[in-house]
């Protein structure tokens, strides 16, 4: 049984680099412990097999941003990737600023992410985004 930690606790999570050799010893819970760095004290974690078990199914891909997102919901992504703001997004689209939150409220829900920069990392890779108004 593993022992909770306490409310604020701070955890590493420890991972081997790919290809290492395994020491004995060195694996499985024995890897728990403690480190103190900078007075702070962290609880170690062995991290999870990198290996899928055999009988997991394959992870399914996330539809493509194009099919989740509206049109204007694009738009709005388009002009974050610019770097612009709440207002100048509404000028340029000719919204208000409380609408061009909602929507970012919106493609946050639909794409998982809570920050700017974690929804463009999320639909970089989306050739269908509209060109920036």
């Amino acid at each position: 049984m593993e022992t909770p930690l306490q409310p604020g606790s701070h955890v590493l999570l420890v991972i081997p680099e790919p290809g290492a050799v395994p020491v004995a010893g060195a694996q499985g819970p024995s890897m728990a412990g403690e480190l103190i760095i900078g007075g702070q004290r962290y609880h170690l974690v062995p991290a999870p097999s990198q290996e899928p078990a055999p009988s997991s199914p394959k992870p399914t891909l996330a539809p493509p941003v194009s099919r989740l997102l509206t049109a204007r919901e694009l738009q709005v992504v388009s002009c974050v990737r610019a770097g612009w703001g709440n207002k100048q997004i509404a000028v340029k689209l000719g919204i208000s600023t409380w609408t061009v939150a909602a929507h970012l409220r919106r493609i946050f829900a639909k794409l998982g992410v809570d920050t700017r920069a974690a929804m463009v990392s999320r639909c970089l890779d989306a050739a269908s985004l509209p060109p920036t108004p």
